[in-house]
């Protein structure tokens, strides 16, 4: 079979008038025997479509609620403490100070509502980081401590292992505090406590998000959100050598006090969080 191409300009009167162009296609229209020469052949030629079998489904896993959630606290927060820079340097206070505040801001609802909610954040948050650490070990089906890949529920383990962190600091705080001092300056280390993991949440938000949102950028900041954590803790160990530092026996209780109080229940929290997310999910 041929088709048959018109001259083109430029060729004078003796040139060749057409370029036969030979091809093996069985795809031609029965009438290009009948074209007159010069004429341009237009034509249509149809192919198999690619048919693509087993074609992956995208789920969601469940990764719409994680953002969900984590935009609604972030418009709570904004819309109900419009003004929140002075309910920030209270709480900057409250992380530094060890004597009684005397401003508008003391024992005020909106600040402490403000300071629970901030709380809340700093869980969602910290609970979305603490996946991602436990995300980046190797699953190997014959470790005992294989995480599943479902970020979805395993965000919200993570979140709820770090509220229960969160709860049974503030409870170990109290108690100790109430053992080795009197009740106002306990309410001080625990008012710092959360106040510290609230603060936190300022450059922890974004940081979250950020993780997300890029995938490849986890580990540098994971290993930035590490410091802020560890940053929040020094100021607020700090402040507790203040208040219970008063002769130099305390240095034993206060050796006691960051392994008890600070290192164990990091690495037990760890550890647990890897066990419930191999099990349960």
């Amino acid at each position: 079979m041929a088709v048959t191409v018109p001259w083109a300009p430029g060729f004078g009167p003796d040139s060749v008038s057409a370029v036969v162009i030979a091809y093996d296609s069985v795809a031609v229209d029965t009438a290009a025997g009948d074209t007159v020469t010069g004429e341009t052949v237009a034509g249509i030629i149809l192919e198999n479509p690619v048919i693509i079998e087993d074609a992956p489904v995208v789920k969601d896993s469940g990764m719409s609620w994680i953002y969900l959630g984590l935009a609604l606290l972030f418009c709570i927060i904004g819309v109900r403490f419009k003004n929140s820079t002075r309910y920030l340097r209270a709480l900057l206070v409250d992380i530094t100070e060890t004597r009684e505040r005397h401003n508008v801001f003391d024992d005020t609802v909106k600040e402490t509502s403000f300071l629970i909610l901030l709380n809340l954040m700093w869980v969602a948050c910290m609970g979305v980081l603490l996946w991602l650490s436990l995300d980046l070990l190797p699953r190997d089906p014959s470790w005992s401590f294989t995480i599943p890949d479902r970020p979805g529920a395993g965000i919200g383990v993570c979140a709820l292992v770090c509220l229960g962190y969160v709860m049974v600091m503030l409870l170990a705080y109290t108690v100790v505090g109430n053992v080795f001092t009197d009740g106002h300056k306990t309410a001080m280390w625990v008012r710092g406590a959360a106040a510290t993991t609230g603060l936190q949440t300022v450059p922890l938000f974004p940081i979250a998000l950020l993780a997300l949102a890029q995938p490849q950028w986890t580990l540098p900041l994971l290993i930035i959100a590490a410091c802020v954590f560890i940053f929040g803790k020094i100021i607020f160990i700090f402040k507790g050598f203040r208040i219970f530092f008063t002769q130099f026996s305390s240095w034993l209780l206060f050796l006691y006090y960051l392994c008890s109080l600070e290192i164990i229940p990091l690495i037990l929290t760890y550890v647990a969080t890897l066990q419930i997310c191999a099990i349960w999910l």
